[in-house]
């Protein structure tokens, strides 16, 4: 009888370390789905003042674009772009994850059209690659996007058909 107490006593002790095994990885699963998502959700908020940096940035100089001279890129709206996320604190978003040349930082009006008060988008996408959660699912990479309006409050030099303000009747 003495045997088969002691017998019960073990085999409850090792279901109690399988559970806690069980339930502990559940548990870090979750923290680190958790932890994921902030990070993405920082990111976001990031990728968002990167766009309003460019959007700001461009509709008072339309001409320093990347596509029309990339000599100087941090004088270029995408450069002015990808240095917000150089400037974040931790070092938890990298510039390198943004592509001036593959387009990660765009505008949808061309520099021809310009002109003074067009409204125009500058959108950024980010990559991010070091998630942990998303890539035990699979995932690589995960991209972030955003996009910021503004209106031009100059017009473009290389702007070929912006319509000239006609005087008021005095």
């Amino acid at each position: 009888m003495k045997a088969m107490m002691h017998k019960a006593r073990q085999s409850r002790k090792a279901q109690s370390i399988v559970e806690f095994a069980l339930g502990s990885f559940l548990l870090l699963m979750l923290l680190a789905a958790s932890v994921d998502m902030g990070r993405a959700f920082y990111t976001w908020i990031v990728v968002q003042n990167m766009a309003g940096e460019g959007a700001g940035y461009l509709a008072t100089q339309p001409d320093n674009d990347c596509s029309l001279d990339c000599s100087s890129v941090d004088d270029t709206f995408q450069g002015r772009a990808k240095n917000v996320a150089a400037r974040v604190m931790g070092a938890v978003i990298s510039p390198n994850n943004v592509n001036i040349g593959n387009g990660d930082v765009s505008v949808d009006v061309p520099p021809a059209q310009r002109c003074l008060g067009k409204t125009f988008n500058v959108s950024v996408s980010y990559h991010m690659n070091d998630l942990f959660f998303p890539s035990f699912l699979g995932f690589r990479t995960l991209t972030i996007g955003a996009s910021a309006p503004s209106n031009f409050t100059t017009s473009s030099s290389h702007s070929s058909n912006c319509p000239t303000p006609t005087p008021l009747p005095q």
